[in-house]
């Protein structure tokens, strides 16, 4: 894959995080950061952050599934 596909991917997504309600669209955002570290950083600007939070976060860690 290519610069241009994760960075489509990242804003793609950052949209849908748009409309989301704010627990999914914390972790869109956190999806849309690791599509934007898969990018070549550009030379000499700030590298794209991603930044991970606690297994809080982590689906199977808290016991919830689709649609609960």
């Amino acid at each position: 894959m290519d610069d241009a596909f994760y960075k489509d991917r990242a804003r793609h997504i950052r949209q849908l995080a748009n409309e989301a309600d704010p627990f999914i669209k914390k972790r869109l955002l956190r999806l849309a950061s690791n599509y934007d570290a898969m990018t070549t950083p550009v030379k000499g600007g700030p590298a794209p952050s991603n930044v991970t939070e606690g297994p809080e976060d982590n689906l199977a860690e808290t016991g919830r599934g689709h649609g609960e």
